[in-house]
């Protein structure tokens, strides 16, 4: 039994009638049940006479396992005479092994509690010290717990209700203080006809079934469904709908082949680098300890020991132990995730990352993402595409923006060089051929993300930047990775101490809740704006099915075709009548009162324009007699050039925030704004 208050209590409140078939007070047997002209047993299917079935029903209380004043019954198969359980769900129990039974208030509690980074232990702890009970084994409730989420019916969708089943924007990083223990020398090498192709649903469901399995166990006893990482059999997780097949790749084996290629090389190189950094913050004594351990010369300043220790960390055998030292023997997890911060992917690495994890997981994919934004894009391209030589997943222009041509390098550094990626605002019409179902295009590009863009030594990557594609800048935060992680750490410490299958378990499970408060989120905030119904189309998009319009407004008020034909940039003119609807529009001024409302968030997305996501802070300031946003000016700026464009004029619009600065105390020459070409013009 697992919590005395939560339902010892309640058991010995209620009455004998309220109490499941298979849960009873002790000494109080339930009688048989009438089925004329026979007796039924109440604990299973046995039917005869009165007294034959009392009979039988003592058989029962003797198989019975006692907790207090509450007494549970297993029932026997007829068939096979294996003994199993109800969960008692109907009844608001969860029944782990018939000695540790929780109830489903309490499970829902621990789930919040892990949820909100507290470890079921401490969340024991405080419910101890608030009831002053003393609960039983704080590990039998976690096994519980678990046992519990197992057997719940979780779909893992791991899909984003913005972005659908197939994100055509990814963002890439890697969790490496997210690690469980694992001696990395015992693992076994792969039969040489092992090709990568590992089953996900049967290696899932494997992890479930340890789980599930420990209800069973006496204790002290080993499990027979104990899941250890192996090579052969170790898969990430990819939503069912998102991935190809049920068939995915891990080739994570390929890290220990002696002869490797140069783009292999290139992958050792990147995990020893980042293995190094992380050496660096080890304390003298535990880094001279460490030395030591490897047979190392210990004496010495610390860069001295760390330059030892590089040079010896080229030979397998030592690599593995620093590795094992300090990363904490896995590799940390990797996930891929879609700009509006739902987790579309997950790789638990047994070693340390390399591109060639992100390359299994994209490889998965259903659907090639168009742009894939990671910190070292540069080798996951060529490592991808040496991979796959017929078909480059990378292409054009291996992965960058642009034609890596001498001129478009120096206009990249300058900041002037700029590439319209416009299907990733409007689908491409006619689609490319196996284009991408959200964009319509066979494009893929691989960027970096800003924190690293600038560390790489190749100019070539110069070509690589978020900030050349003025449909991603501004709009993806490509430190969305790092904003999950920097929640995600502060669970490091109870995860990193569970066992490898515990530890993955749990982990999907966390992540999977994550995805869905996201989405929950987003749906209400787009029924709250819409006033209709939404649902998901085929690619798992959130699309308004109805609108909710009030009876009193007249449907000739409803937007249409008539308003779109009226806001054409194409179809404005330069007088008053081209800037008013001239009719009485409810459904229009309801939405403008409701994007001035200021008692709502201000930091609420109203409106994403090209490069410019705007809120409701930056629109409170339109119509007031104060000064207006300069981002909203900006994309009404914007609006004008189209406009002029379209009546077969040119003209440049100084961005809003620069203007101030030609004024004091910063005095700057407006003339350095305008662009190059002009400078003659002005001469």
């Amino acid at each position: 039994m697992s919590e005395e208050r939560d339902f010892v209590g309640k058991m010995a409140a209620r009455s004998e009638t309220t109490l499941h078939s298979t849960v009873c007070k002790e000494g109080i047997l339930k009688n048989p049940i009438f089925v004329a002209p026979n007796y039924k047993c109440q604990f299973c299917s046995k039917v005869g006479e009165y007294a034959y079935v009392v009979a039988h029903m003592q058989t029962h209380e003797k198989t019975a396992v006692k907790h207090g004043d509450v007494t549970t019954y297993c029932k026997r198969c007829g068939l096979c005479g294996h003994f199993y359980r109800y969960q008692e769900w109907a009844e608001g129990l969860h029944n782990f092994d018939d000695h540790t039974i929780l109830t489903l208030h309490l499970c829902t509690f621990l789930r919040q509690s892990v949820q909100n980074h507290t470890a079921v232990g401490r969340a024991l702890d405080i419910l101890e010290q608030t009831n002053q009970k003393k609960y039983p084994n704080h590990d039998s409730i976690l096994h519980g717990y678990l046992h519990f989420e197992a057997l719940t019916e979780h779909n893992y969708n791991f899909s984003c209700v913005h972005c659908g089943i197939h994100p055509p924007v990814v963002i890439m990083d890697l969790h490496k203080k997210g690690v469980f223990s694992m001696p990395v020398s015992d693992i076994e090498d792969p039969p040489p006809q092992f090709e990568g192709h590992v089953d996900i649903e049967e290696f899932w469901q494997s992890v479930d079934q340890e789980i599930v399995c420990r209800g069973f166990l006496q204790s002290n006893r080993e499990n027979p469904c104990k899941v250890s990482p192996s090579y052969v059999k170790w898969a990430p997780w990819i939503g069912p709908l998102t991935r190809a097949s049920k068939k995915v790749l891990n080739t994570e084996y390929a890290k220990l082949t002696a002869k490797k290629s140069v783009v292999e090389q290139a992958d050792i190189d990147i995990s020893e680098e980042r293995l190094s950094s992380e050496l660096m913050n080890l304390k003298v004594d535990a880094l001279r300890k460490l030395v030591k351990e490897c047979g190392v010369d210990s004496k010495g300043s610390k860069m001295d020991l760390l330059l030892r220790l590089r040079e010896e960390m080229k030979t397998r055998s030592t690599y593995d132990k620093v590795f094992q030292k300090v990363w904490g023997a896995s590799g940390g997890w990797a996930v891929i995730m879609c700009p509006c911060g739902i987790v579309n992917s997950v790789k638990f690495n047994i070693r340390a990352e390399s591109p060639r994890d992100y390359a299994d997981m994209l490889l998965s994919f259903k659907h090639f993402p168009n742009v894939v934004i990671y910190d070292f894009a540069r080798g996951l391209v060529t490592h991808t595409n040496f991979r796959e030589p017929e078909r480059l997943p990378f292409s054009p222009f291996e992965g960058r923006v642009a034609a890596a041509t001498p001129e478009n390098i120096a206009s990249a550094k300058r900041g002037e060089l700029k590439i319209n990626l416009s299907w990733l605002q409007i689908k491409k019409d006619p689609p490319d051929l196996n284009g991408h179902p959200a964009t319509g295009s066979a494009e893929h590009y691989a960027l970096y993300d800003t924190f690293h863009q600038y560390n790489t030594k190749d100019e070539k990557d110069a070509l690589r930047l978020i900030g050349l594609v003025p449909e991603l800048c501004g709009w993806v935060n490509s430190q969305i990775v790092e904003q999950l992680f920097s929640g995600m750490r502060k669970n490091n410490y109870f995860m990193n101490s569970l066992s490898p299958a515990s530890h993955i378990f749990l982990m999907r499970n966390i992540l999977h809740h994550h995805n869905e408060k996201v989405n929950q989120q987003a749906l209400e905030d787009l029924k709250r704006v819409s006033h209709g119904d939404v649902t998901l189309d085929a690619h798992g998009k959130a699309t308004l099915v109805h609108v909710n319009i009030p009876k009193d407004v007249d449907m000739a008020d409803h937007c249409g075709e008539q308003c779109e034909a009226l806001t054409m940039t194409s179809n404005l003119m330069p007088c008053r009548a081209s800037w008013t609807l001239g009719v009485h529009h409810p459904l229009q001024e309801q939405l403008v009162n409701y994007v001035l409302d200021e008692d709502r968030p201000m930091n609420e997305l109203i409106v994403k324009d090209g490069q410019t996501c705007l809120t409701r802070e930056n629109f409170v300031s339109l119509g007031l007699r104060r000064e207006m946003d300069s981002m909203v000016g900006n994309a009404c700026f914007r609006l004008i050039k189209e406009i002029f464009q379209h009546q077969g004029k040119d003209v440049y619009i100084v961005d809003l925030h620069i203007p101030p600065t030609w004024l004091l105390p910063s005095s700057c020459d407006p003339f350095l704004c305008l662009p190059v070409s002009t400078h003659n013009t002005f001469n």
